[in-house]
Parts: C-alpha cells; sequence; structure tokens
C-alpha cells in the first residue's frame, strides 16, 4: 500500500502525465461539444429498408422486386441512434394497391415516400429513395410446359468412364410470360457445365439460362451423370457362325476364345455380354489356309479395349 502511494505521488509530480492528462481533458471537452452539436442539428442518412411483397398464387412478376430500398433521411442527429441500433422494418408491398389493370405492376418516388413514412420516425423527412420508382410486368397466365435441355460436357479421367445416361431430377420446367412470349417458347437451356478428369459419380445442381421477359420455374434443376472405374477382365466367349445355309454346319477348332477388355466395377460379377463370331460368307469365299476370322459381334457401350486372344480359328464343314 505505501509502495502505491508513492507512485501515485511521482506520477501526480511527473510534467508528462499532467500534459496528457491534460490533452485527455480538452479531447473529452471536445467530444462532448460535438455530440452536442451534432445531436441537436439536423442530419441526413442513407438507410437501406428490406422490401416484402405478397402475390396471389396465380400472379407472376417478370422481373425481380429490389431487396431493399436505399432511403436517405433527414433528422435530428440525436434521433439516428434508434436508426443504428435497432432493426429497421421491413416495407410490405400489397401487390392489389399498385397494379394497374394492364399487367404491369407501378410504384412512382411520390408513394414510395408515402408507402415508408410509417415504417421510419415519425419526424424523419425522407429526401429521396432509391430505385426511384418500381415497374414490373406480370402475368396471371398459367404457365406453359416445356423441355429442359442440359448443355454439359462431361470427361472422366482415364481409366474411368462414363457408365450410363445423364439423369435430370425433371424432363420439363414451367415458363411464366404473356401469351406472344409463350407463343415463342418451345424449350429451355440450362447454363453450360464442363467437367473434366472426373473420378466419381456427378450430382450438381444447374441453374437454367433466364429468359427476357420471362420467368421460369424451377430455376434450377438436380442431375447425374454415373461414373465408374474401370477394370480389367477376361472371359472364355463361346464362338457362333453367322450366315450359314440350311443342311450345312460349320465345326470350329477351337469352338471357344478369350476375351480381354476393361469394364466398370459395377459389372465385374456380369456376363459380358460379348460374342464372337464367324462369317459362313467367308469360309465359302475360299479363306486360305483352312482358317476363318473371328470377329467382334456385340460389345456394350461402357466396355473398351476388347480384344480376342486369337483372331482365327480352323473349321470344318459338314453338309446333311
Amino acid at each position: 500500500m505505501e509502495l502505491w502511494d508513492k507512485t501515485r505521488e511521482k506520477l501526480r509530480q511527473s510534467p508528462r502525465t499532467r500534459s496528457i492528462l491534460l490533452y485527455l481533458f480538452f479531447v473529452v471537452i471536445s467530444a462532448m461539444f460535438w455530440s452536442f452539436l451534432t445531436f441537436n442539428s439536423d442530419v441526413q442518412l442513407d438507410i437501406d429498408v428490406p422490401v416484402e411483397m405478397s402475390l396471389p398464387s396465380n400472379v407472376h412478376l417478370l422481373a425481380k422486386v429490389p431487396d431493399t430500398l436505399t432511403v436517405t433521411v433527414r433528422d435530428r442527429g440525436y434521433r439516428f441512434f434508434a436508426y443504428l441500433f435497432h432493426k429497421t422494418p421491413k416495407l410490405s408491398l400489397r401487390f392489389t394497391d399498385y397494379s394497374d389493370g394492364n399487367s404491369v405492376f407501378k410504384i412512382d418516388q411520390a408513394h414510395l415516400k408515402k408507402a415508408l413514412a410509417p415504417v421510419l420516425n415519425k419526424h424523419a423527412t425522407i429526401v429521396s429513395v432509391l430505385p426511384e420508382f418500381i415497374n414490373i410486368k406480370f402475368t396471371d397466365l398459367p404457365g406453359k410446359k416445356v423441355p429442359v435441355k442440359t448443355d454439359i460436357i462431361v470427361e472422366p479421367r482415364q481409366d474411368y468412364v462414363q457408365f450410363g445416361a445423364l439423369i435430370q431430377s425433371q424432363d420439363s420446367v414451367l415458363v411464366f410470360s404473356d401469351a406472344k412470349t409463350l407463343n415463342e417458347i418451345n424449350e429451355v437451356f440450362t447454363y453450360h457445365v464442363e467437367e473434366h478428369d472426373l473420378t466419381d459419380t456427378l450430382r450438381r445442381k444447374v441453374t437454367i439460362a433466364p429468359i427476357n421477359g420471362a420467368v421460369v420455374e424451377p430455376r434450377s434443376i438436380s442431375i447425374m451423370v454415373p461414373i465408374e472405374k474401370l477394370k480389367q477382365q477376361t472371359h472364355s466367349v463361346k464362338i457362333a457362325v453367322r450366315n450359314a445355309p440350311a443342311g450345312v454346319k460349320v465345326l470350329l477348332f477351337p469352338s471357344d476364345v478369350e476375351v480381354s477388355y476393361r469394364s466398370p466395377v459395377s459389372r465385374i460379377k456380369d456376363d459380358a455380354g460379348i460374342t464372337a463370331v464367324v462369317d459362313y460368307n467367308s469360309v465359302a469365299n475360299g479363306t486360305p489356309g483352312n482358317k476363318v476370322k473371328v470377329q467382334i459381334g456385340e460389345v456394350p457401350a461402357a466396355y473398351q479395349d476388347v480384344k480376342f486372344s486369337r483372331d482365327s480359328v480352323e473349321y470344318i464343314i459338314e453338309k446333311h
């Protein structure tokens, strides 16, 4: 305690300490004077007022209502504390109050100020509102159902494959507009999507490109592109003979051939679905060396690099 008293006494006697205290004293006095003048004079401030509007279920606006209005307000300085520390109420607009009967929702500057007056402090003066007016076309016509065309490029990484077609959450959407515009719209397109080096199934939402003078519901759809890893496989395949005439039998030696290929992982346990064939016409045309070429028949689309262990087999023709 005695040490603290000695220290405090030294601080009082220090010229530097006295200068700092004097400076802080004048700062406080200046701040109080400035606050007094400011809070008792008119001050102008910009306030963002959120906008909300309810629509009848059969009405669709053909453009977006502004989310907020920037309102320039003049008021006494001390009253702005209410704006700074309290959430600004929303401006609720009723569609029926401003629809002009000609498919246009219209509010001019004067009506915006009138609608904003109850939202703001009753003593405040509204100097200006931005945007200066709201002018939006609307329609009460039923939506037109049109197909969705996806604009997408998908490239799997090496050793992977697209195993199946692109799947859309829905193949059509509703378009709302005036009669003339609806008559001209027969399809909609998504924004361009391009994905490379994929190693897993692609799942994402894609937005439908906007149409001038119309609105689309929903604005986006989900897509899925199945991607699977490829794995090397081998199978023994029975060789079939095609185009043999009645009463003729072609015996092959050997009668089967080993096939190697790369297939999606999910098809590893399935039958290959690959066929090997020889064409009797090539035999009839005199295949040299008593051998006939083995050809690839049907191959599932997802299989790659299909190869046979031999390119020809021997044959004997029997006639009955």
